[in-house]
């Protein structure tokens, strides 16, 4: 903790955001990060190595660790063969920054949506 009453990983975010283009990367990474929490969540909870995730996607074992990156967006294809072959439930919504996403569940909603060049992005799943 600072004098600030902050930590340190708090403050390097705040500075880091205060940043525009990191910003604006973090931004547009924002569904790649929820789509990596999702796999890693699923993979936690049924205790699966990453080459066992690869098996069950039918991809390899470095896809999967670029997956779980969050570094890369991820393609619609990608999301919905995840979806098929785990069986979970992935949710993006993509508005106009100017109102609230009303196509999304509370849950979803919760998380909040984050601004991306006029656009609202909210990213959600059931793992």
């Amino acid at each position: 903790m600072t004098d600030s009453g902050k930590t340190f990983d708090a403050l390097l975010a705040e500075e880091q955001l205060s940043d525009p283009s990191f910003r604006a990367e973090w931004q547009r990474l924002a569904p790649a990060r929820e789509f990596a929490a999702t796999l890693l969540r699923y993979r936690a909870e049924h205790k699966l190595s990453q080459r066992a995730l690869a098996e069950k996607l039918g991809v390899s074992q470095p896809r999967v660790v670029k997956l779980e990156s969050g570094e890369h967006n991820p393609e619609v294809d990608t999301i919905i063969n995840a979806v098929r072959r785990l069986g979970i439930e992935f949710v993006l919504d993509v508005a106009p920054a100017s109102r609230k996403p009303v196509l999304v569940t509370t849950r979803a909603q919760k998380r909040g949506a984050i601004a991306h060049d006029e656009v609202s992005v909210v990213a959600a799943s059931s793992v």
